[in-house]
């Protein structure tokens, strides 16, 4: 098992008052290697605070996130950048590309961040390169990029340390239909080469690609559905069904 989320709370508390939000109520589940999950719910349900206690970016008030037998909740504030840069991979729905470096440079990022050596990061984006469909756009700058474009070589930027889980959020938001469905495509491909992906969308469409969808509300794993043999477009349908039966409350 890679990823076993036990038993997650999480309260935010006012800092003048006494009232309390609980923005995660037990929330339980696991992940094997290899699984692509997307995580679904109407805006406070509770999806982002839940990626970003997987992201390490937020504590959990109880309960426990157990990467590779590893409870990442309390791994000291002083090692959780290291950690972050050699097990989780991010892509966001804003790309978070630095105009002023080219696109190779904003690639190895992350490694010069953590001290690789050139010949090993030019050798893991060589055989990256090929398969992002990046390799004419690593001398050019961010801004000359299409949104599509941007959000490939983020990726490639996520996969380059190798990460354990890719956490994506909203992932498609800012791109148009066909640009998201490249991306998706490409997410399953990578999944299909025994990358970890979960992903928050508000996307039937973009959920519809992962193997696995959780829904929450109101802080809890309120429902799950698996893809099984079913075709994507097929997959989208019931899972749009899903989110009616949970935003109407049924």
């Amino acid at each position: 098992m890679l990823l076993e989320i036990n038993h997650l709370k999480k309260i935010f508390r006012t800092r003048f008052s006494k009232e309390e939000t609980h923005a995660l109520q037990d929330v339980d589940f696991k992940v094997d290697t290899g699984e692509f999950i997307a995580i679904m719910g109407e805006s406070g349900s509770g999806k982002t605070t839940l990626l970003n206690i997987l992201a390490t970016l937020e504590k959990p008030t109880e309960g426990s996130v157990m990467l590779n037998g590893q409870d990442i909740t309390k791994i000291k504030e002083s090692q959780l950048a290291g950690f972050r840069l050699r097990n989780l991979g991010f892509v966001f729905q804003e790309f978070n590309l630095l105009d002023t470096l080219s696109v190779r440079d904003n690639i190895f990022l992350p490694l010069v961040l953590d001290r690789k050596s050139y010949q090993e990061m030019n050798h893991r984006l060589n055989d990256l390169a090929p398969v992002l469909r990046i390799q004419d756009l690593l001398d050019k700058r961010p801004f000359e990029l299409s949104g599509g474009q941007k959000q490939r070589v983020a990726v490639a930027r996520s996969l380059m340390a190798n990460p354990q889980v890719l956490l994506a959020d909203e992932p498609t938001a800012a791109l148009d239909y066909r640009n998201s469905e490249d991306l998706l495509n490409l997410f399953e491909a990578i999944n299909l080469d025994g990358q970890t992906l979960l992903m928050v969308t508000h996307s039937a469409n973009a959920a519809g690609h992962a193997k696995r969808v959780l829904f929450i509300k109101d802080g809890r794993i309120f429902h799950q559905l698996y893809r099984g043999d079913k075709s994507n477009k097929d997959f989208s349908k019931e899972i749009s069904l899903a989110m009616s039966a949970l935003l109407g409350g049924e």
